[in-house]
């Protein structure tokens, strides 16, 4: 990422954070965080484990006007190249009408013991909702491994089939724009339950791309502690 890139994203997360910690004052904070395991990792439909499983945790600080900073983390495995991928997100969520929210933020997606150039980079995020229906949109002016800039368009529905089951369905674009025949397709289905204090999940994940062990189609079980 060059100089001024990083001066752009630099400036752009320290006005956030600016007004985040002003909106924080005289509010109090709320603590919640969740530890996951997965039989896989995927990451927009690519496996990030070598389909191997994966233990993943997140800590959200998070105020009442609506501010958050959370951190998260997974173990991957890049084949010898990376075990550990460490997220930070700051961002603001909130109603902003009736039946209406709205989630938009800034995160750097950060791979501590991976030796490769690139594979550090940030990525502004922002999503509006309607009841159960989500629509959102990521874009990184420097992607994964210096790929150059990055959109992810996406689409989501969540139907509640009883009190304590549920299914997600999600669609979403990846679009490269210095290399548009790397664009692809990603979309799964999630089913999602509760018993005994463990969110239990079971998921199928695919992509379009054709010939990718680690992109075909999956089916990901998943179990979650929140706290």
């Amino acid at each position: 990422m060059t100089s001024i890139k990083k001066c752009t994203v630099a400036g752009l997360s320290g006005l956030l954070l600016t007004a985040s910690l002003a909106s924080a004052q005289a509010q109090a904070v709320e603590v919640s965080g969740d530890v996951t395991f997965v039989s896989d990792y995927a990451f927009r439909g690519i496996s990030q484990t070598e389909e191997a499983p994966a233990l993943q945790g997140g800590l959200t600080l998070a105020v009442d006007s609506g501010w958050y900073l959370s951190v998260w983390g997974s173990s991957v495995d890049f084949g010898g190249q990376g075990t550990l991928e460490l997220d930070v997100l700051l961002g603001w969520s909130g109603d902003i009408a009736e039946g209406w929210s709205a989630d938009v933020g800034i995160m750097r997606y950060g791979y501590p013991n991976t030796e490769f150039e690139g594979s550090n980079f940030w990525e502004l995020y922002g999503s509006v909702s309607y009841q159960d229906f989500t629509l959102g949109l990521a874009y990184s002016d420097d992607y994964y491994g210096n790929s150059g800039k990055y959109y992810y368009v996406y689409a989501g529905y969540s139907l509640a089939l009883t009190d304590n089951l549920s299914v997600d369905f999600h669609v979403g674009h990846n679009e490269f724009s210095d290399d548009s025949s790397s664009s692809y397709l990603d979309y799964g289905v999630t089913l999602s339950t509760e018993v005994l204090g463990l969110g239990l999940s079971l998921a199928y994940v695919d992509t379009d791309i054709k010939d990718c062990k680690l992109c075909d189609s999956r089916v990901i079980f998943g179990v979650s502690k929140a706290f």
